[in-house]
């Protein structure tokens, strides 16, 4: 029931906010911070969750005052969420704050760049809402790294590259599947025609029927070198495990990528788009996210994950197509408005049914168990 009242919350504040003609710059991010503080509310006090939630609770009790746990590079989790249980515990207070400042992190840097950026940000935040749900509410270390990679990307593009560089160590620091940015954040300054973009995407196909077998060699180099712990992760998730599961080539996920590929190249070309723009930098993440999805589509944990850091810029890209082809071609801006009713709706709400219960941690007594003890 909690999932569905946010859902009508932030439903019933898009509908009203696109109704409404502001008159003044400011009244528009006053609306937009609202419907993004009741997305962080809903996920700073969360009290379930299926299984991460009271992991966080017990890797924070876990690692407690101890300062040889936070620089333990072996342990289970990242340093930067060892750093921060270990300043939650020193200080004495809750352990749900582990939770509060890991949806900060994940939520400001998107409420930044959308109000800044997005040329329709109330129909930016519909867009998020699926990955809001999968990320913010089920796996926080994730989103908070999508959030602070999300800010790496939008720094290199405004070519404040020292800032770059830090959002991305710093989301590395949350999550080590942030090592996906490293290419992405060096592609960013190549131009890169239509025909490069085709071929690529026709060659991560042809290698993605062999994804399993080129997973099975990377966990094996990522083992010889030093990196075990995210070897046995590419094994769990690609060969065993609950999480091991491959993608279809008509998983909507992928269908969804390809046709707002196939829009980058019908309205787009690199002689019309300023380098390094904010619109050329969504172009080429709507071509590498599906790239991402293809090449590692063997395993559907590893694949979306990835791609999840470059699809994240949907919430500019999509805003950004309708705006620019309304006029010149109407049936292709009511086609994309129209993908977004087919998928990006039912997509949240089918999300929305499949989502472990919701319940506020000071209402659930597992939590507050789990907190205390």
């Amino acid at each position: 029931m909690g999932f569905f009242i946010f859902a009508s919350v932030e439903i019933i504040l898009f509908i009203i906010n696109s109704c409404l003609d502001f008159s003044k710059e400011k009244q528009k991010k006053i609306s937009l911070g609202l419907m993004f503080l009741i997305m962080f509310v809903f996920a700073a006090l969360r009290g379930s969750g299926d299984g991460d939630y009271y992991n966080y609770l017990w890797f924070t009790r876990d690692i407690g005052t101890d300062m040889s746990k936070v620089f333990n590079f072996s342990y289970p989790v990242e340093f930067s969420f060892r750093l921060i249980s270990y300043f939650i515990n020193s200080l004495g207070i809750s352990r749900q704050w582990v939770i509060v400042l890991m949806n900060l992190l994940s939520i400001l840097p998107t409420f930044y760049i959308t109000a800044k950026e997005s040329v329709n940000p109330f129909l930016s935040v519909l867009i998020f809402l699926p990955i809001f749900i999968q990320f913010d509410m089920q796996t926080s270390r994730s989103a908070t790294a999508i959030g602070l990679g999300f800010m790496a990307i939008y720094q290199n593009s405004k070519r404040n590259y020292l800032l770059s560089f830090l959002f991305f160590i710093l989301a590395l620091s949350f999550h080590s599947s942030s090592v996906i940015l490293g290419p992405f954040l060096l592609l960013m300054h190549f131009d890169l025609g239509r025909a490069f973009k085709i071929f690529t995407v026709g060659l991560a196909f042809i290698i993605s029927v062999f994804s399993k077998l080129m997973l099975s060699i990377l966990s094996k180099l990522l083992t010889a070198m030093g990196l075990g712990r995210m070897g046995l992760k590419i094994i769990s998730y690609t060969f065993e495990g609950r999480f091991a599961s491959s993608m279809s080539f008509m998983d909507p996920r992928i269908v969804f990528a390809f046709l707002l590929f196939l829009t980058s190249l019908m309205y787009y070309n690199k002689t019309n788009i300023k380098k390094l723009s904010i619109e050329d930098t969504s172009i080429k993440a709507i071509w590498f996210s599906l790239v991402v999805y293809l090449l590692f589509r063997s395993s559907t944990a590893i694949a979306f994950r990835f791609a999840t850091f470059f699809s994240i810029l949907q919430m500019l890209y999509i805003p950004m197509v309708i705006k620019d082809i309304r006029k010149i071609d109407r049936l292709g801006a009511f086609l994309i408005g129209l993908s977004i009713l087919l998928f990006v709706i039912p997509y949240f709400i089918y999300l929305l049914i499949e989502a472990p219960a919701y319940d506020f941690f000071f209402t659930n007594l597992n939590a507050i168990t789990s907190l205390t003890n």
